[in-house]
């Protein structure tokens, strides 16, 4: 079921902890949380989530309904990788990761990037098919450290090529 009602905006650095605890519960319930086996510091990794979203608003947007604030992704370079993208549990499979990517991938393409990449954990199957589902075909698999996590997860990087921008 996809949301009609949202909006896509900025963020801005007094939401860095509400974007923050979506970024990290989102985590927390995926196989990325799943897996971890109480292997990261998770108080570090909720401050490193908060401290992200408060210093580069400029690099993400947010999906909200009203005044609530549903997920938000983000380039964390500005260059054509999706470094973020993180929904609230309670609004997955609501269209809101669909509604944010597309947003992303709007900004891309009017920028001039011919593609969009991103990565995510191998084993976060549900990730993988969204990125399928969502044009994303895989072109790289390997272990990549995790600085916020502090070890070395399997990842899969996704492209997609984008249409000309308007």
């Amino acid at each position: 079921m996809r949301r009609t009602d949202l909006v896509i905006g900025p963020a801005s650095p007094d939401l860095a902890e509400s974007l923050g605890m979506i970024g990290f519960a989102a985590w927390e319930q995926s196989a990325f949380g799943q897996d971890d086996a109480g292997r990261a510091d998770r108080q570090k990794l909720l401050d490193e989530f908060v401290s992200f979203c408060h210093d580069k608003p400029q690099t993400m947007l947010i999906a909200a309904t009203g005044q609530e604030i549903l997920g938000w992704g983000a380039r964390e370079e500005m260059d054509n990788i999706v470094s973020d993208l993180w929904v609230a549990p309670i609004a997955q499979g609501q269209g809101v990761g669909a509604a944010l990517l597309d947003a992303l991938e709007g900004a891309i393409a009017k920028q001039g990037f011919e593609f969009s990449e991103l990565e995510t954990y191998a084993g976060n199957a549900g990730a993988v098919r969204f990125y399928e589902r969502s044009g994303y075909e895989p072109i790289w698999r390997g272990m990549k450290f995790s600085a916020s996590l502090n070890y070395e997860l399997d990842k899969v990087r996704f492209r997609k090529f984008l249409r000309e921008a308007v």
